[in-house]
């Protein structure tokens, strides 16, 4: 299969990328009023105006899972390979690497290694701050991504310094990723006021980050699979925003919770 095999299906993501909703649009809606909100997403075009009805988390998380299903409607024809069909129902770690592995891709290879090693990362944080033994950590560390098990193991119970040091010198493909640059300050957050909105917030920005050089592919998988990924964060989005508002949650907690999009 060549890269140019895809030039009607990044010809089609280009057209829908217009769509995205802007980082500044989540601002807008994160200080609006409910109904305000829910119009801002409405009105970006390729959401349902069911979503202007919903007024629970009930029938959000239906409108949700509605959308999803017409994302992966649209997507899946668009992807000519039967093994990166599979990346739009991810089933674990495991899943990711198998992907890494078998991937012609080497762009979606790294992404899919990098995508595990947060995984990891936030699984080494969840384990420290709930005082698990080492053990525990080893058990829960089931694939590794560019950053060996055996690493995270060694910095297991060290000073916060040590981790951070070991965040910042990941090597990939012959050059040196730095997740302790994009990571620190949630990862402070986490171990300081054990809250992981501004982690998760870290991890989110860091994985569209991994994903924006698509945005400049003509041809290839690479595009298809980006949009994918970058409309499934946009849901993520909408889904912590219209939540907080159910419950009430301050412009800033939620403004806390935002993290980056694709557009």
């Amino acid at each position: 299969m060549q890269a140019t095999d895809y030039a009607y299906a990044v010809g089609k993501i280009r057209a829908l990328e217009r769509f995205l909703i802007r980082r500044e649009v989540f601002e807008d809606a994160a200080e609006a009023p409910l109904k305000d909100a829910l119009r801002l997403f409405v009105e970006s075009d390729l959401y349902s105006e069911e979503l202007l009805h919903v007024s629970d988390s009930f029938t959000l998380e239906q409108v949700l899972e509605a959308e999803a299903l017409k994302l992966k409607n649209t997507i899946r024809p668009l992807i000519l390979d039967d093994l990166l069909r599979e990346a739009l129902e991810i089933k674990g770690p495991g899943h990711l690497v198998l992907l890494a592995e078998r991937s012609s891709s080497i762009f979606l290879r790294e992404f899919f290694l990098q995508m595990v090693d947060l995984h990891n990362i936030k699984t080494y944080l969840r384990m420290m701050l709930l005082h698990e033994p080492p053990e525990k950590l080893r058990e829960n560390l089931t694939c590794q991504g560019f950053i060996p098990c055996r690493e995270l193991l060694d910095c297991y119970g060290k000073e916060m310094a040590v981790f951070l040091h070991r965040l910042s010198n990941v090597h990939v493909h012959g050059r040196l990723l730095d997740y302790a640059r994009f990571l620190k300050e949630g990862i402070e957050k986490a171990v300081n006021v054990t809250s992981f909105v501004s982690l998760e917030s870290a991890l989110q920005d860091l994985l569209m980050r991994f994903l924006r050089p698509a945005k400049y592919m003509s041809f290839g998988p690479e595009p298809v699979v980006a949009y994918y990924f970058a409309k499934m964060n946009e849901l993520k989005l909408i889904r912590m925003i219209i939540l907080a508002k159910f419950n009430n949650a301050s412009a800033e907690l939620i403004e806390e919770s935002l993290h980056g999009v694709y557009a």
